[in-house]
């Protein structure tokens, strides 16, 4: 079977469509970061929950915590991040505290 080359009238692309200039998805992680104080507040809500289930917090309401605290002066509004933000976070939170645990309950085993 012979397939003969496009010449660059027939190619349905254009020119340069495969370089960096042209791409339209930038660095993994180049976004906006969470602040450090943040995380740490984020945190304590997120642990206060694994301690006792009557604490546990949506991430709405956590974002609802932040943003009284922004409007008490703690901190800037615009630092707080969105909902879906925050749920993600929660996610990889969880499955960070997990691979800990299963780590040193593997440690301890042996």
């Amino acid at each position: 079977m012979y397939c003969r080359p496009l010449n660059t009238a027939e190619f349905p692309l254009s020119s340069g469509w495969a370089t960096k200039e042209v791409q339209k998805y930038g660095k993994k992680g180049s976004g906006k970061r969470i602040k450090k104080k943040i995380l740490a507040i984020l945190e304590e809500c997120f642990l206060a929950g694994n301690i006792d289930k009557s604490h546990r917090m949506t991430a709405q309401d956590m974002w609802n915590l932040l943003t009284l605290r922004a409007q008490k002066g703690e901190m800037e509004r615009l630092d707080i991040p969105k909902v879906m933000t925050i749920q993600g976070w929660i996610t990889r939170y969880a499955a960070q505290l997990r691979e800990k645990s299963a780590q040193t309950a593997l440690k301890e085993g042996y």
